[in-house]
C-alpha cells in the first residue's frame, strides 16, 4: 500500500492543481512558466495581502512539488502569467484562449479541478513514467466522494489530505500524507467529535470518533511512530487513500494478510474458519449484542459477553483500530501469577533441570510477598495477573540503575524475554476524544467464547487454549532458565557460545507458536506441537550446555582456591626462611 503513494509524486491535489488545456501544455511542461508571473508580482504583494497570505501562497508554492516541476500558478488558476499585466485585470480573462482563467473551483468542483492533470496520462507521464492516473476515479467510489456527491460539502476532499500550496511529496516527512502524518490527517476530522456530529455506522449508531486514539496504543502505531518502521499500517493501508471504504468484514483477513501472510494461509485452512463461518450462517447479525445467548447459556465468566454480531477473522479476535501486541493473556486458563510463565516448572525436561535452591527460596520468597501485597488491596483474577506484569517491571532482580545513575531499567536478558514470550496484560487503555474518560477496554480471550464445560455439543476450543497455554509454558520456562544460567555462567568469565546459539534457537520457537496458534490445532501429530518439541529440545541442549559451563566455573573456583592455599603456604614458608635466615 506504500507502493501507492510513493508511486504518486505528483498525487498531491490542490486547490491550486488543475491541468492546463492542450495549447497550454507544452509550455508548462518544458519548465516555460517563469519565477516572477502576473500571479507572483500581485500576490506577492504583502501592503495589498498581508504577510500571511504572501508566505502562505507565493512563499509556499516555492516549495511545492508542482513547482518542483516547473509548474506555476497559472497551470491551475489558468489566466496569463505575462508580468507586464501584473494590475492589469486582463490577466484573469476567462475568454483569454490560450488558457482560460478558472480562479478557485468550489469544494464540489475540486475532485475534477485536481483531475484534470492527474487522470490525464499522457500529461502525467511527462513528469513520471510510472505516476498513477485513477486516483479521481477511485476517489467517487470511496465513502468521502460518494457523500460529497449527495452535496454533503463537509467531506474530506483533495485539499484536506494533501494541502493547498506546499504541498510536498508523500515521501516528505513534512507532508501531511507522508506515512507518519498519515492517522494524524485523517484524524483532524475523524477524531473530532464536533465535526463529525450526525454521522452514523450502517445500523443507524453514531460515528465513533476514537479510531485515532486506539490506533495510537496498538502495535501498528508503536512500529511506526516509536521504531519508525515506515511499513507498519496506518489509515490508508487498511481503508485505501483516494477510494478510502472501511473493509467488509469479510474481507479484513485478505487486509490483514497483505503484512501477515502466514497467519492469514492458517487461519484460513483452521477449524476455526469453518465455525466461524457456520455462525454467521446462523444469522447472527440479526439477533442483537445478546445474540449468543439464543443458543447458548453462557458460564462465567462469559455472563457480560456481547454477541460479535459477525465473525470477521482476524477481527473478531484482535479488534480493528486497536490492535495492540497479542500476548499469551489472549489465551487460557491464565495461570495464578504471571511469574509463573518463566519460574515455576511444567512437563518433565523442567523437572529434570531443576532451579538452584537459592534462585528457588528467593523467588518463592518475592512471589508470596507480591501476592500477600495484592491480597492486601483486594486484587484477584485478571486485575491481580495485571498488577503483578507491572510488578515484574519495577522488581531489583528484572532492573538496573539507568544511565547517570537515574532510576531503573529492565535488565536487558529480562527485558528480551519478557517481549518474546509475549508476557501482557488482559486490556488496554485510551482516551475517548467524546468523552474525555479513560477507557479500559479488555482484550479478547478464549474463554469468551469457550468454556471448560460446553453448553451446545462437545467443543475441544477450551481444551485447545489450555494446550497452547501450557506447551508455551513449558518452553519459556526451560528457555528463562537457561538464560539465567548462561548468564551466571558468562559474568564468571566462561565460554557459554553453544548454549547461546541454542537458547536463540528456542526463543526462535516460541515466536513461532505464536504464529501457530493461528491455525487452532493443538493435535499431538500437528505444526504446534511438533515446533514445541523442536523448540523444548533447543532449550534442554542450552541447559545442558550452561550446566557444564557452570561446572567449569566451580572447577576454575576450586582451582583457583587450591592455588591460593599453596601460595599463602609458600609465602609462609619463605617468611619463617627469612626469620632464620636473619
Amino acid at each position: 500500500m506504500r507502493a501507492l503513494l510513493a508511486a504518486v509524486l505528483l498525487a498531491a491535489v490542490v486547490v491550486a492543481a488543475v491541468a492546463l488545456p492542450a495549447a497550454a501544455q507544452p509550455a508548462a511542461a518544458e519548465g516555460a512558466a517563469a519565477a516572477v508571473t502576473s500571479c507572483t508580482i500581485c500576490h506577492g504583494d504583502a501592503d495589498m495581502f498581508g504577510d500571511e497570505v504572501v508566505a502562505r501562497i507565493v512563499g509556499g508554492f516555492a516549495d511545492d512539488v508542482h513547482g518542483s516541476v516547473g509548474l506555476s500558478c497559472q497551470d491551475c488558476h489558468g489566466g496569463n502569467p505575462d508580468p507586464a499585466l501584473a494590475d492589469d485585470p486582463d490577466a484573469m480573462d476567462p475568454d483569454f484562449a490560450a488558457n482560460p482563467f478558472r480562479g478557485v473551483p468550489q469544494r464540489a468542483e475540486i475532485p475534477d479541478f485536481c483531475g484534470r492533470c492527474h487522470s490525464d496520462a499522457a500529461f502525467m507521464k511527462r513528469f513520471q513514467p510510472d505516476a498513477r492516473v485513477d486516483q479521481e476515479t477511485e476517489y467517487w467510489t470511496s465513502q468521502h466522494g460518494m457523500l460529497l456527491r449527495q452535496g454533503d460539502d463537509k467531506v474530506a476532499t483533495c485539499v484536506d489530505c494533501h494541502g493547498v500550496h506546499g504541498i510536498r511529496g508523500p515521501d516528505d516527512p513534512r507532508s501531511p500524507v507522508h506515512p507518519t502524518q498519515v492517522a494524524e490527517t485523517c484524524g483532524g476530522c475523524h477524531a473530532s467529535p464536533e465535526y463529525m456530529a450526525g454521522y452514523t455506522l450502517p445500523d443507524g449508531r453514531p460515528l465513533p470518533v476514537d479510531q485515532l486514539a486506539r490506533w495510537q496504543r496498538s502495535a501498528h502505531a508503536h512500529a511506526l511512530i516509536d521504531r519508525e518502521d515506515l511499513f507498519a499500517p496506518t489509515c490508508n493501508d487498511c481503508h485505501g487513500n483516494h477510494g478510502a471504504t472501511p473493509p467488509g468484514l469479510d474481507s479484513i483477513s485478505f487486509v490483514c494478510g497483505q503484512c501477515h501472510g502466514r497467519e492469514a494461509t492458517l487461519f484460513r485452512g483452521s477449524r476455526k474458519q469453518q465455525g466461524f463461518e457456520e455462525h454467521n450462517g446462523f444469522g447472527l447479525a440479526d439477533l442483537g449484542p445478546q445474540g449468543c445467548a439464543e443458543c447458548h447459556e453462557a458460564p462465567e465468566p462469559q455472563a457480560d459477553y456481547a454477541s460479535p454480531g459477525h465473525f470477521s477473522e482476524c477481527s473478531t479476535c484482535h479488534g480493528n483500530h486497536s490492535v495492540v501486541r497479542p500476548t499469551v493473556a489472549l489465551l487460557a486458563p491464565l495461570p495464578e501469577t504471571p511469574c509463573a510463565l518463566c519460574h515455576e516448572p511444567v512437563g518433565e525436561v523442567a523437572a529434570a533441570f531443576p532451579e538452584a535452591p537459592g534462585t528457588e527460596a528467593t523467588y518463592r520468597a518475592v512471589r508470596d510477598g507480591l501476592l500477600a501485597r495484592a491480597a492486601d488491596q483486594d486484587l484477584a483474577g485478571d486485575e491481580r495477573f495485571d498488577w503483578l506484569v507491572d510488578r515484574a517491571h519495577e522488581l531489583p532482580n528484572h532492573t538496573v540503575t539507568g544511565q547517570g545513575g537515574e532510576g531503573a531499567e529492565l535488565r536487558p536478558e529480562f527485558a528480551r524475554l519478557f517481549d518474546k514470550f509475549r508476557i501482557g496484560k488482559t486490556y488496554h487503555t485510551y482516551v475517548d476524544p467524546a468523552t474525555g474518560e479513560t477507557v479500559r477496554e479488555r482484550i479478547t480471550r478464549c474463554t469468551d467464547c469457550h468454556a471448560a464445560e460446553p453448553a451446545l455439543g462437545e467443543s475441544d476450543g477450551y481444551d485447545t487454549a489450555k494446550a497452547y497455554l501450557t506447551g508455551m509454558q513449558e518452553l519459556t520456562v526451560l528457555a528463562a532458565r537457561a538464560e539465567r544460567l548462561t548468564l551466571h555462567a558468562r559474568r564468571g568469565g566462561v565460554e557459554v557460545r553453544d548454549a547461546l546459539l541454542d537458547l536463540d534457537h528456542a526463543v526462535d520457537a516460541q515466536i513461532e507458536l505464536e504464529v501457530l496458534v493461528h491455525g487452532f490445532n493443538a493435535e499431538p501429530d500437528g505444526a504446534f506441537q511438533k515446533k514445541q518439541a523442536e523448540g523444548i529440545g533447543f532449550a534442554r541442549s542450552a541447559l545442558e550446555a550452561s550446566q557444564a559451563a557452570l561446572g567449569e566455573l566451580a572447577y576454575r573456583r576450586r582451582g583457583l582456591a587450591v592455588a591460593l592455599v599453596f601460595i599463602l603456604l609458600v609465602l609462609v614458608g619463605l617468611a619463617f626462611k627469612i626469620r632464620q635466615i636473619g
